[in-house]
């Protein structure tokens, strides 16, 4: 075989070897993108059973503030991701969710269940932090919950101040007798009495199908406005006998109806006067510059990302999520013990507002933004500021 020949077939081969591995290399081989480590978050939420109106909007809250922190590079150098899990708004599924997410490796759980639901996992939760959207949680300084929304006397306040504002001096609380429905009721007999006003009161039952009875025993008894202490189906029930009724007074929902799946699933128009106590920061009254301008861009940009307007619970959510980055961020992923060390010590920022953690002997905020709300003319129109005056 001749010289030249050999050459060619040594050629052959280098050149078929090349395309073997991939082709012949010119230069330096590019280099990896680095894949980012990531931190799991745990997330309890009621997306079935009685709570499920709230619990659905709570997941997207906490959907849109993960996309939004990933895509500017995530908490600390780590993707977030969160691990759900459904209660189905029960004690006992909560427990169960409780024991699943204790072993998330960010140490953090973000509880946007009910009351039921968050008492029945609190217990079981060992080795993290929980931060719970609740404001009737009350947890006690040294203890790894911590409460990110104001205590419902503070939630309550505005719609009391409304009704003070307009001249009314008598309202009508339907509440459940769960502990959801009583501590709202509690709540709002204690504001009433500091404002000089009257509440008259009616129980049902949480699992009641219509309530069209104690509706008219609260008109009669001198109500004139009417406020549903409940939660879920039970709200749902409250405003089905008011429609049914043709009622005109005023009507107000608890925080966890303020929201839009809920306007969506009633089978009637919205009604006129439908109202709802909110941590949603809707108008200007109370509200920082600072506060003002990062509602207005997070109004905007959460209606770009999820095609509906922004409700109670979507915001109670994202402060959730907000408050247990921060906590992340400032410890660079501590254990438990680090990160409820760091909330109880320092001020965190959420969407405009100082958040602090210092109510004495309790680990709540001391205070956020919130209103009273009023429903729009139509379903696909929200929650906004008020415009007909109780």
């Amino acid at each position: 075989m001749s010289g030249s020949i050999r050459r060619r077939l040594a050629l052959l081969a280098l050149a078929l070897s090349a395309a073997a591995c991939g082709g012949a290399a010119s230069g330096p081989a590019p280099a990896a993108t680095p894949v980012r480590p990531v931190w799991t978050v745990g997330a309890i939420n009621d997306l079935t059973g009685a709570g499920s109106n709230g619990g659905e909007a709570q997941q997207q809250g906490v959907n849109f503030f993960v996309d939004q922190a990933n895509r500017a590079g995530g908490v600390a150098g780590h993707l977030l991701r969160v691990q759900y899990c459904d209660t189905q708004s029960t004690p006992t599924g909560g427990a169960a969710c409780a024991r699943q997410l204790s072993t998330v490796d960010s140490h953090l759980v973000l509880l946007g269940g009910a009351l039921p639901s968050t008492q029945g996992a609190i217990p079981q939760l060992t080795g993290v932090v929980g931060v719970s959207v609740l404001p009737v949680l009350f947890p006690r300084t040294g203890s790894s919950i911590f409460q990110v929304s104001a205590v419902e006397s503070a939630v309550v306040a505005p719609m009391l101040s409304a009704i003070k504002a307009a001249r009314l001096t008598t309202i009508g609380v339907l509440y459940t007798t769960d502990s959801s429905g009583t501590a709202q009721l509690t709540a709002v007999t204690q504001g009433a009495a500091g404002q000089g006003l009257k509440v008259v009161s009616q129980p049902m039952s949480p699992v009641a199908t219509d309530v069209t009875t104690q509706l008219l025993q609260l008109k009669s008894n001198g109500a004139q406005v009417l406020f549903l202490a409940s939660i879920g189906a039970a709200s749902t029930t409250g405003v089905t006998s008011y429609h049914t009724l043709g009622l005109d007074l005023p009507i107000v929902l608890g925080a966890q109806a303020v929201t839009n799946t809920f306007l969506k699933a009633l089978p009637f128009p919205v009604p006129k006067r439908l109202y709802g106590i909110s941590t949603l920061a809707v108008g200007t009254e109370n509200l920082t510059p600072a506060e003002q301008a990062a509602w207005k861009t997070f109004r905007s940009q959460f209606r770009a990302y999820a095609h509906e307007p922004v409700d109670s619970e979507h915001a109670s959510a994202y402060y959730s999520a907000c408050v247990g980055a921060a906590a992340l961020q400032g410890t660079n992923g501590g254990a438990a013990a680090d990160l409820a060390a760091y909330l109880a010590a320092n001020v965190v920022p959420c969407l405009g507002a100082q958040l602090r953690f210092d109510l004495p002997g309790l680990n709540v905020v001391d205070d956020q933004p919130r209103a009273l709300a009023q429903a729009g003319p139509a379903a696909a129109d929200g929650w906004g500021a008020v415009r007909t005056p109780l």
